[in-house]
């Protein structure tokens, strides 16, 4: 995963009209040298171990929830862990296959994966809601 540069949040925030501070820029980029899901408390952990800070585990979930709002973040909400989107502009469904046993995730989208889910939820009298992703519990290849 490459690392997130602090222009083009800078340039995102700004597009967005929301500001960038030492917290959301420390978050952002420690998660973005992760290629595999990050707790709040591994990436609390880190920061405050490298950055030589004191962030509380509340500030980090701010943090994390302001990135999710703008789109640049996911949460697995079944293992309680965040990783990057690697397609913040698409405005699709985001599918998460992560695998149950090495949390290796894959990005996909309902529309590469032949899904409409706006339709199948129509037919039940449903509205689906895009906004957040869909998990999908899998087993990697090389953890089958």
């Amino acid at each position: 995963m490459k690392p997130i540069n602090t222009e083009e949040l800078l340039n995102y925030c700004l597009k967005h009209k929301k500001s960038l501070t030492l917290s959301r820029t420390l978050v952002i980029k420690t998660l973005s040298k992760h290629s595999k899901p990050t707790s709040a408390y591994d990436l609390q952990e880190e920061i405050n171990k490298i950055e030589d800070t004191n962030l509380n585990i509340s500030t980090i979930y701010r943090v994390l929830e302001f990135w999710m709002k703008l789109g640049l973040i996911h949460k697995i909400v079944a293992i309680n862990k965040f990783l990057i989107c690697l397609s913040p502009n698409e405005k699709h469904t985001h599918m998460l296959n992560f695998c149950t046993i090495c949390e290796k995730v894959v990005e996909t989208c309902s529309q590469r994966m032949g899904l409409n889910l706006k339709k199948s939820t129509q037919k039940l009298n449903l509205s689906f809601n895009n906004t957040h992703p869909v998990e999908i519990p899998v087993i990697c290849s090389n953890c089958s």
